[in-house]
């Protein structure tokens, strides 16, 4: 897609997991370009008893994470090498992404779309263009980097 996987930082990491909504057992999360893993693995860690799948598309990040799931595996989490815009979202509680301005714009149709009302969407750096958030806050960061929490459908009320 023309832009290089960053690892969130962990300060960020911190402030958006505290963002996060409370989700039941058989929950589904899903990380939308996994990168290096940095994320998938937070999440995993912090929600044992949700599925939480990751898509990257970028062989080398996919690769890293791959081995270091190898080395540390979650039974609850699963890796996956896709086009994270070809695989459906109806049946998840929670979207998270740390994109750029272009995959949000197109993630905004795909959600208008797909996902089910009252699921939830996490996002750092970059807002869901037209969607107001239901959570916005700052991370301690050297870049006061944003964080946007969402619910889909409450969030396209202006």
């Amino acid at each position: 897609y023309g832009i290089s996987p960053t690892p969130t930082s962990p300060k960020v990491k911190k402030k958006l997991l505290s963002m996060l909504p409370n989700l039941t057992e058989g929950d589904r999360i899903v990380e939308l370009g996994s990168g290096w893993g940095n994320l998938a693995f937070a999440f995993a860690r912090q929600f044992p008893t949700c599925k939480i799948v990751g898509y990257e598309i970028s062989p080398f990040p996919y690769f890293i994470s791959k081995m270091i799931f190898i080395t540390l595996p979650l039974p609850n989490l699963t890796l996956e090498r896709k086009d994270f815009f070809q695989i459906p979202l109806n049946h998840v509680s929670l979207v998270v992404c740390y994109l750029y301005p272009g995959a949000m714009l197109r993630l905004k149709e795909k959600f208008e779309k797909e996902l089910a009302p009252n699921t939830y969407v996490i996002s750092h750096t970059f807002a869901i263009p037209g969607w107001k958030p239901i959570r916005f806050v700052q991370s301690d960061d050297l870049y006061r980097t944003p964080i946007y929490l969402y619910v889909y459908k409450l969030s396209l009320k202006k």
